[in-house]
């Protein structure tokens, strides 16, 4: 196998990324029609969780043909969370995106007419250590730190809780592939499980000195049905451009297999829980995290190394080495990728048919392109011509045939879609509109008011990966008539630096704040008390997952629009969930700016 980070700006938001989830985009035009993988996964969206409270949900691509169309809107920044977002769960069959933030409060999200709205909020006051859904996504389970467990239906219905006395915390909660049991790993080293009705079957300790920091299996997330409909069938099929084997052959076959991660860098892998001689991997990382390819045959370990080696470029920050090793299901070691952060990795997740490999560090977000087979001679010698360049305009350079040509500038062409501008050509950004079709939502702030110039200052701001970069700023001068200057933002100099490529620098530090959304909450939200602590800050009247009643809540249906949310086909027949009902609220928007290309 082969990986490699992608080439060209590093990508990053104003505040540091918690967490990543990412799933696959259903055209509006194939709704109905059986999914075809290949095309199902050649696009999708990536949910990002901020230290901000701030959602970004960003499109991606990883097909690396320039003239294929992209949705008119490419990021939103969903606001909503009053602390740090620590987890975002997609549910890909009922297309919702559960967020979970600090302070234990939990926002479902749904799409719909191009808006996203908060379908469903819970918020127990206690911290959430782990959001799963089903494999069929028709529930959801949510672990607390305290010992609370809670599955409730996609719809908001509680099916049953339990309150599980420890003397640690619950660190991860996860569904058996069967989705017949419930297995909550704990700080000290226990495996707790429980059946789909909450009753309890097992404690089992795994390790004496080590607590779990994670689960998995590594078995597919959601079981999305595939048509019969070939890789070939469709009329605008093309090879794929990231090489000669660019989307994995699906392992057929495969054991699932229980992997347990634990804080001193090991991680086990076993049939089951109860497993008594398990495969160990030695990582030889701290600060780990790990999750299986969606086909089931490959590990990606990512952290830091137990005794880094620093270095420093040249008017820059230090930097550490990361390391993301790759495991095949028998725990052996495959492939090591090396790579120089600031910061650890603090995420990973992989995204367009496991071709994508997603990372987080600080406010960073690393692309990983990922060749599951033997990379050919082609492949190396694209990375290589590529590292060497700098950007894309330099290949035309090259004394290449046309088709070279093509395939070397494939290895330019990002997956993360919303363009970034470069800071030493702000004002060509903001002046000439970009390729195709997309709009670039922008939010307008108020900054400061200079009583010597007579005005208020106005920032205006590109919406990015849940943050906010400062593309112009602008200041009225006359208070008789509407005349303003406009400028380039004032940068510090003194903002952190990130390393490698360019980028501007008061993206992580001179933005204060982010505000920027597709909705805001409204003030008239009164607040809600939580049954064990009561918060200050404002929360949405809106239908809440039940804790303490052991009967399912009807939800109220009086004066709401009834509509369904799009579903992909599944293998398996539905476990009774109710139907979906959208419910409509008031949103009070921020300003908010329209660039059309």
């Amino acid at each position: 196998m082969y990986a490699a980070v992608e080439h060209g700006p590093v990508l990053c938001s104003d505040s540091n990324i918690l967490c990543l989830s990412w799933k696959g985009r259903v055209p509006k035009s194939e709704k109905e029609k059986p999914v075809c993988r290949r095309r199902y996964y050649e696009e999708g969206w990536l949910a990002t969780g901020n230290g901000r409270g701030v959602v970004g949900v960003t499109f991606t691509s990883s097909h690396c043909r320039r003239d294929r169309s992209t949705p008119q809107r490419i990021n939103f920044n969903l606001r909503g969370h009053n602390s740090e977002v620590v987890l975002v769960r997609w549910n890909e069959p009922y297309q919702k995106l559960a967020t979970c933030d600090a302070d234990g409060g939990i926002f479902v999200w749904i799409q719909y007419e191009g808006r996203w709205s908060v379908e469903l909020v819970n918020d127990r006051g206690a911290q959430v250590s782990d959001f799963t859904w089903s494999h069929d996504g028709t529930q959801a389970l949510i672990s607390y730190r305290d010992g609370f467990v809670l599955v409730g239906s996609v719809s908001g219905q509680r099916h049953w809780s339990s309150e599980i006395n420890l003397e640690s915390q619950i660190t991860c909660g996860i569904w058996t592939p069967d989705d017949q049991q419930v297995l909550f790993g704990t700080a000290d080293g226990q495996v707790i499980v429980m059946d789909c009705h909450g009753r309890m079957l097992a404690h089992v300790l795994l390790h004496e000195s080590d607590g779990i920091l994670s689960m998995s299996w590594n078995y597919p997330i959601f079981l999305v049905e595939d048509s019969s409909e070939s890789d070939t069938d469709s009329d605008d099929y093309s090879p794929p451009q990231d090489g000669p084997a660019a989307y994995p052959i699906p392992v057929q076959n495969i054991k699932p297999l229980l992997t347990v991660s634990f804080t001193s860098g090991d991680i086990s892998l076993m049939n089951n829980y109860d497993d008594l001689s398990p495969t160990v991997i030695r990582s030889g990382l701290k600060e780990v995290v790990a999750q299986w390819c969606t086909q089931g045959d490959l590990l990606a370990v990512a952290g830091m190394e137990q005794q880094p080696h620093l270095s420093e470029l040249p008017n820059g920050p230090l930097l550490k080495s990361a390391m993301v090793k790759f495991y095949n299901v028998r725990g052996e070691h495959i492939f090591t990728l090396d790579t120089l952060v600031q910061r650890p990795i603090i995420s990973i997740c992989w995204g367009h048919r496991d071709s994508r490999l997603l990372m987080a560090s600080g406010p960073a977000l690393y692309v990983v392109r990922v060749e599951h087979r033997v990379s050919s001679l082609q492949l190396l010698c694209q990375q290589a011509i590529a590292s060497t360049l700098r950007e894309d305009k330099d290949v035309s350079k090259l004394t290449l045939p046309p088709r070279l040509c093509s395939y070397l500038s494939t290895a330019f062409i990002p997956t993360i879609k919303p363009p970034i501008p470069d800071p030493n050509n702000m004002r060509d950004f903001v002046s000439y509109p970009s390729a195709g079709n997309e709009r670039l939502h922008c939010t307008m702030k108020r900054t400061e008011d200079d009583p010597e110039v007579g005005g208020p200052c106005y920032t205006l701001y590109l919406e990015y990966l849940g943050g906010l970069v400062p593309i112009l700023k602008g200041r009225r001068i006359s208070k008789l008539r509407p005349e303003f200057v406009i400028m380039d933002p004032r940068t510090d100099s003194k903002s952190d630096e990130i390393y490698g490529n360019s980028l501007i620098s008061t993206v992580i530090d001179s933005c204060n704040c982010s505000d920027s959304s597709d909705i805001e909450l409204s003030d008239d939200w009164a607040a809600k008390k939580s049954p064990k602590i009561s918060r200050a800050s404002k929360s949405p009247k809106l239908p809440r997952i039940s804790i303490e009643a052991r009967k399912s809540p009807k939800l109220p249906r009086a004066a709401q629009e009834i509509s369904r949310s799009p579903r992909l086909p599944m293998r398996k027949p539905s476990m009774g969930s109710p139907s979906l009902t959208r419910r409509e609220f008031p949103f009070e928007d921020i300003s908010q700016v329209e660039v059309h290309s």
